[in-house]
């Protein structure tokens, strides 16, 4: 139960606290006095899109704060609570939103103190109110919304998902099947290239990391003369030539004697030995590495045309399959999946055939279940819309809820599954039903759909009439009505809606005393006031004064 409303600087208001009870809450005043402003500091607080210009002028930010009294009785207390573990939220008998909205447009939203995300906090909102707008009632006139009252009168939902989930598997493999059929038609052409493009590939022999090993020895063959030149050079250099030039390798032994000599005469040279020996140590592996080199240098006549040839091989390869050797060869595999599945046509046709009959029973049992559970709830919310309607000023008023199949005329392009047997209906995601609401008002006169009511205030109190009787059912702590009253042809006895709700009731009135008079004595009624406030030279605002009202309220 919302049981106080905070308000800082929003539109016009500076301050305003709003207390509510249990039961039905009434707030009213002149035209330009406010009502709807507090709606929409309810609405902003409850998650619903705000902008900066909200805020009041001069202000840096406005900010609302509702606090709600929570019962463990209520029908969506269960859910309610699970949805706030999930979001990480502590769970207590009070729960305080709090929304803050600066001029950058920037939101701050809190739970119980702790911050949250504005979607959070919209969710939260949809699950303790439901606000009616002036312009809700309009929902009535698309049939598209039927269903979804139906079902969330019957507690469907459920019911509604799993087929949902099924649907979702039907469709995916009936997809599925008709690629593979509409695939039959090309399949000996994709079979011809796919058999083309594997010979071609297998054909070359690829090897992964070849083209880099290509391209390296065609180098060393293009420069083999060079090569050849310059490591013979290094070995002449290293080892030496005749008896008068030795080679580097010998003087380096030299110096080794000359130092151990120098280094026994005085310790002071210790470190050049060490250095001599490596030096010679690394000179010793270098020979050995340009020996083997040297000797691993061959020149094949024949075998750079050979390369030339490979290379360009490749290269035309990679320009049909891929960037690289190893592209090429994952094509390869993918080609050979593909061509081994269009191989086996028939054996994957016939196991997805046999899938889809599966879930086209699956489906059908459950959209047929369905149907048998809607038909039961209509006639339940007949009768209760007919009462509440009958409570509304409406005493000859009957109220109709028809649940039929989809019409395949007016739905050609959804989905038909074949149930039973080999008889195809529409479906969507949500069944193959759809539903009828009727009334007629007066006694003789025929079932008329809602669109063919011309009474805005006929709509109107049907509309106030599902919400009252939803409310049973949905969990919904408190409704909130906007322009209730608008069109209800002398604002009579709509409040009886109330005493049948077990949600707290709220409404927005602009109304006269003497009619005020007529509510229920346990009402609770809030009047709003405007007045001049003191501003800024060339700006004039108006701040909203509450107060409570008395059964007593003065003509």
């Amino acid at each position: 139960m919302l049981t106080d409303l905070s308000i800082r600087n929003y539109v016009l208001i500076d301050q305003a606290d709003l207390k509510f009870r249990s039961g039905l809450n009434v707030i009213t005043g002149e035209t330009g006095a406010g009502k709807s402003i507090v709606i929409g500091a309810l609405s902003m607080v409850l998650g619903e899109r705000a902008s900066s210009d909200l805020i009041r002028q001069g202000q840096d930010q406005a900010t609302v704060e509702a606090v709600f009294e929570l019962d463990a009785k209520r029908p969506g207390y269960r859910r309610f609570v699970e949805f706030l573990e999930q979001s990480g939220l502590e769970v207590d008998e009070t729960l305080i939103l709090k929304r803050t909205l600066n001029k950058a447009g920037k939101n701050r939203c809190y739970v119980n103190n702790s911050t949250t995300t504005l979607a959070t906090l919209n969710e939260i909102g949809h699950l303790l109110v439901d606000l009616h707008g002036q312009h809700d009632h309009q929902t009535l006139l698309h049939p598209r919304n039927y269903l979804t009252i139906l079902d969330d009168f019957g507690e469907l939902n459920e019911d509604v998902v799993r087929l949902g989930a099924i649907y979702e598997q039907w469709r995916e493999t009936r997809q599925r099947f008709d690629d593979l059929v509409a695939q039959e038609r090309e399949r000996h052409r994709i079979l011809d290239q796919l058999r083309y493009q594997v010979n071609e590939i297998e054909q070359s022999n690829l090897k992964p990391g070849e083209e880099d090993e290509l391209a390296a020895e065609r180098r060393r063959l293009r420069n083999f003369e060079a090569l050849t030149q310059n490591s013979t050079a290094i070995l002449s250099l290293l080892e030496g030539g005749a008896e008068d030039s030795p080679g580097i390798d010998h003087g380096l032994g030299q110096v080794q004697a000359l130092i151990e000599d120098l280094s026994q005469r005085d310790p002071d040279l210790a470190p050049a030995r060490s250095l001599a020996d490596s030096a010679a140590a690394a000179i010793d592996e270098l020979l050995t590495l340009i020996r083997r080199y040297q000797e691993g240098l061959e020149f094949q006549p024949g075998r750079l045309d050979e390369i030339e040839s490979r290379l360009h091989l490749i290269h035309n390869l990679k320009r049909k399959y891929g960037n690289s050797i190893e592209e090429i060869l994952a094509f390869l595999g993918e080609s050979k999946t593909e061509y081994d599945k269009l191989e086996n046509f028939d054996e994957e046709r016939a196991l997805l055939e046999k899938e889809l009959d599966q879930l086209n029973q699956k489906l059908g049992r459950l959209a047929a279940d369905l149907t048998v559970k809607r038909r039961k709830v209509a006639k339940q919310l007949c009768g209760e819309i007919t009462t509440e309607l009958r409570q509304l000023g409406m005493p000859s008023a009957r109220f109709e809820a028809e649940v039929a199949r989809l019409d395949a005329s007016s739905a050609p392009n959804v989905h038909r599954v074949r149930y039973p047997q080999d008889e195809e209906n529409p479906i969507t995601s949500t069944g193959w039903d759809m539903v009828h609401f009727r009334i007629t008002t007066n006694p003789g006169e025929p079932m008329k759909t809602l669109r063919q009511v011309a009474s805005g205030g006929e709509i109107s109190r049907v509309m106030l009439a599902i919400k009252a009787v939803l409310a049973r059912v949905d969990g919904v702590d408190a409704l909130v009505f906007d322009e209730i009253d608008s069109g209800m042809g002398g604002k009579r006895h709509w409040w009886s809606a109330a005493r049948s709700s077990p949600s707290q009731m709220s409404a927005r009135f602009c109304a006269s005393p003497t009619w005020l008079r007529s509510l229920p004595r346990e009402t609770i009624i809030s009047r709003l006031k405007r007045k001049p406030a003191a501003r800024p030279p060339g700006s004039l605002l108006w701040r909203l004064k509450l107060r409570r009202a008395s059964k007593n309220w003065p003509v």
